[in-house]
C-alpha cells in the first residue's frame, strides 16, 4: 500500500468510497487502502501574517445551516472537511497602468487588513466653462470592519472609485479652468470629499488621506494656459520691477527727509547751544554787576557809618565840651553868639501876657523848622 506523510505546514485529505473526507494535520502518515479510500493528497496548509485574515465558511451537517467567521493571522490554517474560503474578486490595478483599475482584476481569498494606498487618475473631468480635465489623485484608506465590508458591498474598491470620481467631478464642474488652477491644491483636503466620506464607513472602510498628484489637459488647452502662464509671470514681474523702482524713490525721498529733518534738528541744536552760551555769559555779567554794586552799596553803608561815627564823637566832644563850660557857669548862649558870625537879619518878637500865641515860618535853604 501506498504511504502519504505531511510535514507541520501540509495537512492530508482522505477522500474515503462511502463519500466523507477526512482533514488530517500533519505531521502524520497515512497508508492508503484501495478498499477504503480514492485518493490520499497532501496540501499545504494556508500560512496567515499577522495583517492577514480569511473568510471561512462552515456548514453544519445535520441542520444544513451555515456560518461564517474570519480567521486573523499569524497561524497555520486548515480547512474543515465542511469548510470552504470566500473569494473576493474586486476592482484590481491594471499592469501595463498603475492609474487604470479594471473590474475583476485582483482575484484572491486572503484579505490584506493593513493600511495601502492606490493611484487613479479620473478622466475627462468637465470644468464650468468645459475644459476638459485628467485629475490625477492617490488614496491611502485601511479596513477596519470585515463583517460590515461582506454585508454592504462585494467590490469595495468599485464603491471607493465611483465616490472619488463622483466628489471630484462635482469639485471641478462649480470652477471654470483657471479657478480649478487657483484651487486645486483643495483636492488634498478630505472635506471635499463628501460622498467618499458617507460611504466609507458604511462598507467598513475608513480613508485617511487623498493626496492631488496634479492634473493634465488637452494640448491646445496646455499650450495657451503656458503662455498665459507666460504672460501673467512677465506681468507680474513688471509690477514687481515698477515697485522695486517707486521703493526706491520713495525710499530716496524719505532719505532726503531724514537729511533735512537732521540738518533742522543740527542746526537747532547749535542755535539752542548759541542761546545757551549768551543767556550763561549774560548771567555771568549780571552776576559780576550785582557783586560790584553791592561792594560799591557796601562801602557806601561803611563811609556812612564811618562819617555818623565820626559825628556823633565830634558830638560827644563838643558836648562835654560845652558842659564843662556850663558847669563852670559860663554863658553858653553869648559864648556861641560871639563864636557864631554876624547875622544877617534879627528878628524880635514880643508877647504880652494873655495874649494869642503867634505861629511864624521861616524858610532858609539850609534849614527849615517851625515855632509855636
Amino acid at each position: 500500500m501506498p504511504s502519504f506523510s505531511a510535514s507541520q505546514k501540509e495537512f492530508l485529505k482522505i477522500v474515503y468510497r462511502d463519500g466523507r473526507v477526512e482533514h488530517v494535520k500533519g505531521p502524520c502518515i497515512r497508508h492508503e487502502n484501495s478498499i477504503l479510500h480514492i485518493c490520499i493528497q497532501v496540501h499545504n496548509l494556508i500560512s496567515l501574517d499577522a495583517n492577514e485574515a480569511l473568510v471561512v465558511y462552515s456548514q453544519n451537517l445535520e441542520t444544513k445551516h451555515v456560518q461564517r467567521r474570519v480567521q486573523f493571522g499569524p497561524t497555520l490554517f486548515m480547512l474543515g472537511e465542511n469548510d470552504w474560503l470566500h473569494e473576493f474578486s474586486w476592482h484590481g490595478t491594471d499592469p501595463e497602468n498603475k492609474t487604470r483599475m479594471i473590474k475583476d482584476q485582483n482575484k484572491f481569498t486572503v484579505l490584506k487588513i493593513i493600511p495601502d494606498q492606490f493611484y487613479y487618475n479620473v478622466d475627462e473631468v468637465r470644468t464650468s466653462d468645459d475644459a476638459l480635465l485628467r485629475i490625477k489623485l492617490m488614496m491611502f484608506y485601511e479596513l477596519v470592519d470585515i463583517d460590515k465590508m461582506l454585508n454592504c458591498t462585494k467590490d469595495p474598491m468599485a464603491d471607493l472609485i465611483n465616490c472619488l470620481c463622483a466628489d471630484v467631478v462635482a469639485f471641478t464642474a462649480k470652477t471654470s479652468y483657471e479657478e480649478f488652477i487657483e484651487t486645486a491644491s483643495e483636492l488634498n483636503d478630505l472635506k471635499n470629499y463628501k460622498q467618499l466620506m458617507e460611504r466609507c464607513p458604511c462598507i467598513g472602510y475608513t480613508v485617511s488621506k487623498v493626496v492631488f498628484r496634479g492634473y493634465f489637459a488637452h494640448e491646445k488647452l496646455q499650450k495657451m494656459h503656458d503662455m498665459m502662464i507666460k504672460r501673467r509671470t512677465e506681468l507680474r514681474l513688471q509690477f514687481d520691477r515698477e515697485v522695486q523702482e517707486q521703493t526706491l524713490i520713495d525710499k530716496k525721498l524719505q532719505a532726503d527727509i531724514d537729511r533735512l529733518e537732521q540738518e533742522q534738528q543740527i542746526e537747532l541744536e547749535n542755535l539752542l547751544h548759541v542761546q545757551k552760551l549768551e543767556l550763561t555769559a549774560l548771567q555771568h555779567s549780571m552776576s559780576l554787576e550785582k557783586e560790584s554794586h553791592e561792594k560799591h552799596i557796601e562801602k557806601k553803608l561803611q563811609e556812612s557809618k564811618a562819617k555818623l561815627e565820626a559825628k556823633i564823637v565830634s558830638d560827644n566832644l563838643d558836648f562835654k565840651h560845652w558842659n564843662k563850660l556850663n558847669q563852670i557857669h559860663v554863658d553858653v548862649n553869648k559864648l556861641l553868639e560871639q563864636q557864631a558870625a554876624r547875622p544877617l537879619k534879627v528878628t524880635s518878637i514880643a508877647v504880652q501876657d494873655g495874649a494869642a500865641s503867634v505861629h511864624f515860618h521861616y524858610n532858609d535853604p539850609q534849614r527849615h523848622y517851625s515855632n509855636n
